[in-house]
């Protein structure tokens, strides 16, 4: 399996992660994403209960305290960032915080290209869609998927997992199942064949050794018996 460009794509998306996440440290990569993240969160499950405290009318007064939820949660969740990167200041841990900041960079990379590697398969024509499915980085992301879906928590499972089974069942790769072990690059070994009086068959790995029958001085046995009783 050659390098593709979309391969060096995929590449360059990893490593501009990890330098931009490396530059920005631990702490800041933290805040944006909870600040995202959380205050969505609060913002659809607490809306409920301050809309009726507003002058607006239904269903604008939801949509407002959506609105203002969100916004107090990441002023909030940026203050607290401000404070944890005074922290880290003080304590001189800025290099532990730009490795880290790394290595979340690296793994938001990752997770870039699975999002890019599903509109491109969508969106593509069948040139570049048929390079992309059959890239290195077509191969880790399937496999990465198989890997990675079973052990995603429900809710996330329900609302992207049928994405992301589409998208890797167009990847070439060898797939988990049924707990099978599957690594890249990895054959499952064929049982050798067996020689003298007994045999197996090599196209059934369940199949009970069979022993071979010498050939008779009387020629094949009709079928009732040996001697026809």
């Amino acid at each position: 399996m050659r390098m593709e460009t979309y391969d060096f794509v995929m590449l360059a998306v990893v490593i501009g992660a990890t330098i931009i996440g490396a530059y920005k440290g631990l702490a800041w990569q933290v805040a944006s994403v909870a600040s995202l993240v959380v205050s969505y969160f609060v913002a659809l499950h607490y809306s409920p209960q301050l809309a009726p405290y507003l002058m607006e009318e239904e269903p604008f007064n939801r949509f407002l305290a959506m609105l203002i939820l969100y916004a107090g949660t990441s002023v909030v969740i940026w203050m607290l960032f401000r404070l944890v990167a005074g922290f880290i200041d003080r304590l001189r841990l800025k290099e532990f915080d730009r490795q880290m900041g790394a290595l979340l960079g690296a793994a938001k990379g990752v997770l870039l290209c699975i999002a890019i590697t599903f509109f491109a398969v969508s969106m593509t024509d069948a040139s570049w869609r048929d390079q992309i499915l059959h890239s290195k980085s077509g191969y880790y992301i399937g496999y990465l998927i198989d890997r990675a879906e079973p052990v995603m928590p429900e809710e996330i499972r329900r609302v992207i997992g049928p994405h992301l089974r589409k998208l890797d069942s167009q990847l070439d790769h060898e797939h988990v199942d049924h707990g099978q072990e599957f690594r890249p690059g990895y054959q499952p070994p064929v049982p050798a064949a067996i020689d003298g009086p007994t045999a197996v068959d090599q196209t059934d790995p369940f199949a009970e050794p069979r022993t071979a029958q010498p050939p008779s001085a009387f020629g094949n046995p009709p079928p009732g018996g040996q001697f026809g009783g």
